[in-house]
């Protein structure tokens, strides 16, 4: 279907219907009304104009003292749309499953800018309340590593290399042991 301008935005136009009794003048809807524009009510038929019925701010159609809907009448509303509710969440309970990132979130991993999780480096600034002070790093390579081109590495030592580990160091760069 077509349309000029924008598509509604509504999927659902909720319907309430009601039988009169030639004396009950108030009726409760399944969803409270913010307006009394936002609503249509007819009865047998018959659109009522706004101003003839209340509702606005309640989930109660009241055509007032002295103008019920005649025994038998069919009353019909139509919501005009429901008024959307956003959620905020809680504090503390988005957790990183709810997240769009690529990786896993671990204790030993951050979320980078980037939306990727990233392994904390090795090495990374601990110590107790807030003290950034003390680099660690392991006494042994376990594993064999490259140090990036034009890159310069540092550790603490003594450190040792594991049997069948290398450690490359290509053409303009350094590995410090201190």
């Amino acid at each position: 279907m077509s349309y000029l301008g924008n598509a509604p935005r509504f999927g659902d136009y909720p319907v309430k219907t009601f039988t009169g009794n030639g004396s009950l003048t108030s009726f409760s809807l399944d969803h409270s009304v913010p307006s009394d524009a936002s609503i249509i009510v007819s009865i047998d038929g018959v659109r009522q104009h706004v101003g003839s019925y209340t509702a606005a701010g309640t989930a109660t159609l009241d055509f007032g003292a002295g103008n019920p809907p005649a025994n038998g009448a069919s009353v019909e509303v139509v919501h005009l749309g429901l008024e959307a509710t956003l959620n905020t969440p809680a504090d503390s309970s988005v957790t990183a499953g709810k997240i769009n990132a690529s990786g896993s979130a671990s204790a030993s991993t951050f979320l980078r800018g980037d939306m990727a999780w990233q392994s904390v480096p090795a090495g990374a600034p601990t110590g107790s309340n807030d003290e950034a002070v003390f680099f660690n790093n392991e006494n042994q390579v376990d594993n064999s590593y490259t140090i990036p081109t034009n890159f310069n590495s540092l550790s603490a030592g003594p450190v040792a290399i594991a049997s069948g580990v290398t450690v490359t160091i290509p053409s303009g760069s350094v590995w410090v042991i201190v």
